[in-house]
């Protein structure tokens, strides 16, 4: 996960960009909204195909009509309750286009 972050801050930097997205081995995807300039985390959002116990940001629909849920993670130990802590990551992007607009109309409002 380590090496996802710095991956991740360092395409946002040179991007100018402030969402992170992390897909995990079980389907799911980390969003980070960041300042890559400082490395800070300001909020770390869930985005699933599934319902969890967590509050609510909005459903996000891509071109295909695929629903994601979006919640917003309190902290990383709610994160590992409901995951479990043996999750890989497969990818990281900088977020960009509809999805990132959506994230600027709903998280940073």
């Amino acid at each position: 996960m380590e090496e996802a972050l710095q991956y991740g801050f360092s395409e946002a930097e040179a991007l100018g960009k402030n969402f992170i997205g992390i897909t995990l081995d079980n389907g799911d995807g980390l969003i980070l909204y960041v300042n890559p300039f400082l490395n800070d985390i300001y909020k770390i959002l869930l985005m699933s195909k599934s319902r969890y116990n967590l509050p609510s940001i909005g459903v996000f629909s891509n071109f295909n009509g695929d629903k994601y849920f979006i919640y917003d993670v309190g902290d990383i130990s709610e994160l590992i309750n409901i995951l479990g802590s043996n999750l890989k990551v497969i990818y990281v992007e900088v977020i960009k286009n509809v999805l990132e607009d959506f994230l600027y109309q709903t998280v940073v409002g």
